[in-house]
């Protein structure tokens, strides 16, 4: 699809289809560039300011929506891995802790017994009467 620029210049511009990027291509010999997700979402927004420069403002608003989308998808996927790297985190401390919990429950039995052993040994010292 090719539009007219306010300066007379004719842009292209490929629509957003999904997790596609929206590209926005200048015609040969012209001196804009296209624009992949990646470069949308690394660049400054001063750096995006000057590729937005020409363009309509609906095709503006859809590439502010496509970095938008991009960044908000990469905030949630490094929300998912912080995730999971702190259930595996959770689940190492639980798992020392059980083996904690398993050695003084057995600690305990051990000192039970002991007592228990004291105490009966020093019933039958006791002399009846």
């Amino acid at each position: 699809m090719y539009e007219s620029d306010c300066e007379g210049l004719r842009v292209m511009t490929t629509p957003n289809k999904g997790n596609k990027a929206l590209k926005v291509k200048r015609e040969p010999g012209e001196n804009g560039t296209s624009l992949t997700d990646e470069e949308l979402v690394t660049m400054s927004v001063r750096e995006l300011n000057q590729h937005l420069r020409g363009l309509s403002k609906e095709e503006i608003i859809q590439l502010k929506q496509r970095r938008r989308t991009l960044k908000n998808r990469g905030y949630a996927a490094s929300c998912r891995v912080k995730r999971v790297t702190q259930k595996e985190e959770l689940e190492k401390q639980k798992a020392e802790l059980q083996q904690e919990v398993e050695k003084l429950a057995s600690e305990n039995a051990s000192m039970k017994m002991e007592l228990d052993a004291l105490r009966s040994k020093k019933t039958q010292e006791k002399p009846a009467g």
